[in-house]
């Protein structure tokens, strides 16, 4: 893991750094505000180490995601779904 005092050579000069490892997983899971997103994303864009983790934690949960178990069928989720709705009505 890059050290959050990186010393990454940003071209800023509160570079933000720590600010993005601090809520990368955040902005992976869409948690974030637009305005937050915009502003992480526009660092990685000028920052090469925030760049390269962001890139590499994207392709790794893609990888995920590919090896894991495939989703339920729809219709199996329906069931489920409906099943539930009906029980939160019941109380």
């Amino acid at each position: 893991m890059i050290d959050s005092n990186c010393g990454c050579g940003c071209p800023q000069d509160n570079c933000g750094c720590s600010e993005f490892y601090e809520t990368m997983y955040q902005l992976l899971d869409d948690q974030l505000t637009e305005e937050e997103c915009s502003r992480l994303r526009a660092h990685a864009a000028e920052c090469p180490n925030c760049a390269q983790l962001l890139t590499a934690e994207a392709e790794f949960r893609d990888l995920l995601r590919k090896c894991c178990c495939p989703p339920a069928p729809t219709e199996l989720r329906q069931k489920i779904s409906y099943r539930i709705r009906v029980e939160y009505r019941r109380g």
